[in-house]
């Protein structure tokens, strides 16, 4: 079997890990794409589609579909900007606020059996270390 570059396989070993932590929170019933809408709109009440798009690393068509989707299930709504009424921003509504607390929870409960399986050090020298490779490929 062929070695894999380092970029493949750090590729698939954070996939990997980001597949468990999908079927963590879709066992709740919250893709994990919603989660980190949530969470975006918690640390920033209103961005523009566009913004959504860009934190999450999807397309426009991609982002609106799901935002559509979070509106159905009343987690975020719509509302004009009231700098510029053009532009429509995105809100976390109260019902999100609540599912996020909740899967925020479970996000938190994760990490804290990563930091205890692993220990904290080698978590946090972890985190340095993929942060400073990610930098270093911008």
């Amino acid at each position: 079997m062929p070695k894999r570059l380092l970029n493949d396989h750090l590729s698939h070993l954070l996939s990997q890990a980001n597949r468990q932590m999908m079927r963590r929170l879709a066992a709740e019933g919250v893709p994990v794409d919603q989660w980190r809408v949530m969470k975006a709109l918690s640390e920033r009440q209103g961005l523009t589609m566009g913004a959504i798009a860009e934190e999450l690393g999807l397309n426009a068509p991609t982002a609106t579909k799901l935002i559509d989707r979070m509106v159905q299930d009343a987690l975020v709504y719509r509302a004009p900007d009231p700098a510029d009424r053009r532009r429509i921003l995105v809100f976390l509504s109260a019902k999100g606020t609540s599912l996020l607390d909740t899967q925020s929870r479970q996000v938190s409960e994760h990490e804290t059996w990563v930091e205890e399986t692993y220990g904290n050090d080698d978590a946090k020298r972890l985190k340095e270390m993929l942060e400073s490779f990610l930098q270093r490929l911008s």
